[in-house]
């Protein structure tokens, strides 16, 4: 089932959001201990990170995550890990526990196969995720499962491993990805998005088509609820 929730402009949007996700998060935490929560990269999370950042929240009882990141250590202050302590990791959200896929700068993708092993163990702990939030790519991407992935088939399968390096993204560096089922597996789900360009791209996943060609419909299209938020 899928809600979608329009409002008059992005400040609304990313204040909306933050205070339903706050009280996802709440929720979680009265019902379980403690809570999950994956962020998605990018600009578009920018002002929700801010907003969110403030809300009323018991947030040394929360784990974030983060739904993919980078893989250039090149650019650390590139990478998505960097935007989150900028912007949401500050005031009352200060308080939250961090799970950043690097320790010292950038993950190195040299070392892919021990990377990977050390972001699985520490994600065994915290999963699955209680909220998540996802932006959406003009080409229906969601986290790096982008339709032009090399590994995306493996990355949707039932089996895939908890995170995963795909390539195939325009820019030509590969990234690390949560996969299909632990996305799938999120207790709430949101997707944030805005621009005409992108509500456009969204219409055309919400028609009946394959997942590997648009892959926002694996969310769109699970059991549980899914809420699209919208603004121009």
């Amino acid at each position: 089932m899928t809600e979608t929730r329009v409002y008059p402009d992005r400040g609304s949007l990313a204040a909306g959001l933050a205070e339903q996700v706050a009280f996802e998060l709440n929720k979680a935490i009265k019902k379980r201990g403690r809570a999950t929560l994956a962020v998605p990269g990018g600009e578009t999370p920018h002002d929700f990170f801010r907003s969110l950042s403030a809300q009323p929240v018991e947030w040394d009882c929360v784990s974030i995550i983060l739904t993919d990141e980078h893989l250039d250590p090149q650019v650390p202050d590139h990478t998505n890990a960097h935007k989150v302590q900028e912007l949401l990791l500050q005031n009352l959200a200060a308080e939250a526990e961090f799970h950043a896929y690097h320790r010292d700068g950038a993950p190195d993708g040299d070392d892919a196969e021990v990377v990977l092993s050390a972001i699985t163990s520490d994600l065994q702990a915290i999963l699955p995720i209680d909220v998540c939030v996802l932006g959406m790519g003009a080409d229906t991407r969601i986290a790096s499962l982008f339709p032009q992935a090399d590994d995306l088939e493996e990355a949707l399968g039932l089996w895939a491993p908890t995170v995963m390096i795909v390539r195939g993204h325009e820019d030509g560096n590969p990234r690390l990805t949560l996969t299909a089922p632990v996305l799938e597996r999120a207790r709430k789900a949101h997707v944030l998005i805005v621009g005409e360009e992108k509500k456009h791209a969204l219409r055309e996943a919400q028609k009946i088509g394959l997942v590997e060609e648009a892959p926002v419909r694996l969310i769109l299209n699970r059991a549980r609820a899914t809420t699209i938020h919208y603004a121009d």
